[in-house]
């Protein structure tokens, strides 16, 4: 079949676009089309251009139809080259919508040039339609390039509007050096991706520094309906968006996205939304994302790198929302910091449900809030949560909440998070929440292991409790320390439940372990009020455990302290004689129990201790 040269109507029926080559003229403004000056209609198609700028020009190139691809209309596989200081829009395939079952071409897209200091370019690529991709509609496979200094990009794949219906956006690649540059870049559609529509499954490298980039994997704005983000894959610096930038809701859902990330140079701040910048609400759901970033290096001396990761949600996961599982592994320098939500920045409520995520810091000093980074209400649960440590840490700080950095109300549960510490840390563990657990609260079954050589303070549940709040059964763990602290100094302190415990609120059956540094260990709270009880706790204690003191050793069931036990099978003693422990003080109601020398507990206790008080072999 003859191939139809560039018409300014329609291409209709089955005719074929001619395969043309474009140059725009330099200091002009250039309006060329590849095929059609209106529509590709039914089964027509658009031919393989080549389009050149010109230099010092505004240019605004269709590869295929000014108007709109519909039907079972293809787009071609052409070819745009910003050339100069020129100001450029190309759209690949249509300069209005793809509709029907339209195909868009696999288009490539190319800009090196550049403006001044003071006085930037604007350039707009959108790889399929400069407005929206509706019904069954497929986006092309398109190849975006932009290397250019003092020029303000905007990429999108597939849609410069929305994308809706069943249509699919196409697998994009974006390469871009980030030079003086600023660049937003939108995987699919720079609008919204609603009812049954599919992200395509994107790529993008981002380098270079002195500049911004802001890249969001399917969407700029929302994720509706029943539409599902792609699986996409980010590399470099910048500030990412899995999927939208804005809310994901209606039973949409966020694709599995990768990202390796790099913030170093002049980029000493950037961000990481594994689905979207917004908040995901009624039934809303985020994807599985894996994340491996690199902080610090490269800056002026003593810059503080600065990195953010959200696993699901910038914002707050609403109604029956719930997180994915994400996974982020974190490396950097002395003086880094990493702050990581593992699914949403803002609050949970309603019935949400937090991911199972996963987190590991290497050297970085890390906050670390396992589902929210505000409050958890209603009846939403947190996941089950790790947090890693890895590596001599010196100087650094951890921070961890296993559900929430606030409050925990309602009917609201934690989940069973585990914190691992690294060496020569200082780390503050919340096991639920770091401010208070009220109302009907119920903590999860949380585990603290602190690292070799560090500082540890941790709560096996909250700050404080109150209400009807209940603690979770714990188990907290002290740090391996050679520190040589006298009796009295402690490395760690290790409380079961909480600073306070009032109201009607219950401890957990909490396990608190000592290391080998001396601990301080509290099996329920450091003050119990109102009608408070405390849990039935257990102290374990094994060789070389330091000088260490139970404050607050319970010994009738059913009382304030709850019923606790002492465990000394770890030491291989088998009854009550083989013990230690010295003559029962009325007036402090301590008593010390000696295991061998440099090593000893004092326990505070309502009376003398005796044989039912222990564990055995």
């Amino acid at each position: 079949m003859a191939k139809i040269s560039f018409t300014s109507g329609s291409l209709r029926g089955t005719q074929v676009g001619d395969d043309e080559a474009y140059a725009g003229i330099d200091s002009t403004y250039n309006v060329l089309i590849g095929d059609a000056g209106g529509s590709i209609l039914n089964h027509a198609s658009g031919g393989n251009d080549t389009f050149v700028s010109g230099a010092n020009a505004t240019s605004i190139f269709f590869g295929d139809a000014n108007g709109d691809i519909t039907d079972f209309g293809v787009g071609g596989s052409d070819s745009f080259t910003g050339l100069g200081t020129a100001t450029n829009s190309f759209y690949g395939d249509a300069g209005g919508r793809l509709s029907g079952h339209a195909l868009g071409g696999n288009d490539s897209f190319s800009e090196t040039s550049g403006g001044k200091a003071g006085a930037p370019l604007s350039s707009y690529f959108y790889g399929d339609a400069g407005g929206d991709i509706t019904g069954f509609a497929i986006g092309g496979d398109d190849a975006f390039f932009g290397r250019a200094v003092f020029t303000n990009f905007v990429f999108a794949g597939d849609s410069g509007g929305d994308m809706s219906g069943h249509s699919r956006g196409g697998t994009d690649t974006f390469t871009i050096a980030v030079n003086f540059s600023t660049f937003s870049i939108f995987g699919d559609a720079a609008g919204s991706i609603s009812q049954y529509a599919t992200g395509g499954n994107d790529h993008f490298v981002s380098s270079g520094g002195d500049g911004t980039s802001t890249i969001y994997g399917d969407a700029g704005q929302d994720l509706r309906g029943h539409a599902v983000g792609g699986d996409d894959t980010f590399q470099g610096t910048g500030t990412f968006y899995g999927d939208v930038g804005g809310n994901i809701s209606d039973n949409a859902a966020g694709g599995n996205d990768t990202a390796s990330m790099l913030a170093s140079r002049g980029l000493p701040v950037d961000a990481f939304y594994g689905d979207a910048g917004g908040s995901i609400t009624n039934n809303g759901h985020g994807g599985n994302d894996s994340l491996t970033a690199l902080i610090g290096g490269g800056g002026p001396p003593n810059t503080v790198f600065l990195f953010s990761f959200f696993g699901d949600a910038g914002g707050d996961l609403l109604q029956n929302a719930s997180g994915g599982d994400d996974s982020f592994s974190a490396g950097g320098t002395i003086g880094s910091a990493v702050f990581f939500y593992g699914d949403a920045g803002g609050n949970l409520s309603g019935h949400t449900h937090g991911g199972n995520d996963n987190f590991l810091s290497i050297r970085a000093s890390a906050t670390f809030f396992g589902d929210a980074g505000g409050n958890m209400s209603d009846a939403s649960m947190g996941g089950d949560d790790t947090f890693t440590a890895s590596g001599s840490q010196d100087t650094a700080t951890n921070m961890f909440f296993g559900d929430a950095a606030g409050q925990m109300s309602g009917n609201s549960k934690g989940g069973s998070d585990t914190f691992l510490g690294a060496q020569n840390t200082t780390n503050t563990f919340y096991g639920d929440a770091g401010l208070e657990m009220i109302g009907n609260s119920v903590g999860g079954a949380d585990h603290f292991t602190g690292g070799i050589g560090s500082t540890n303070t941790a709560y096996g549940d909250a700050l404080n409790m109150s209400g009807h709040a209940v603690g979770g059964n714990d188990i907290l763990t002290g740090g391996d320390d050679a520190s040589g602290l006298s009796a009295g100094s402690f490395n760690d302190t290790l409380v079961g439940d909480a600073q306070l415990l009032a109201d009607r609120a219950r401890g957990g059956n909490d396990t608190i372990v000592s290391g080998t540094g001396n601990d301080d260990m509290w099996g329920d709270a450091q003050l119990i009020i109102g009608k408070a009880q405390g849990g039935n706790d257990s102290f374990v204690f094994v060789a070389a455990n330091g000088h260490d003191k139970i404050e607050d050793f319970g010994q009738t069931a059913g009382s304030q302290s709850g019923k606790d036990h002492i465990d000394v099978s770890g030491l291989g003693i088998g009854n009550f004689g083989q013990l230690a422990i010295s003559a029962f003080n009325d007036t402090t109601h301590e008593s010390i129990i000696t295991f061998g020398l440099g090593n000893d507990v004092i326990v505070h206790s309502q009376h003398a201790l005796t044989a039912q008080d222990f564990i055995f072999v």
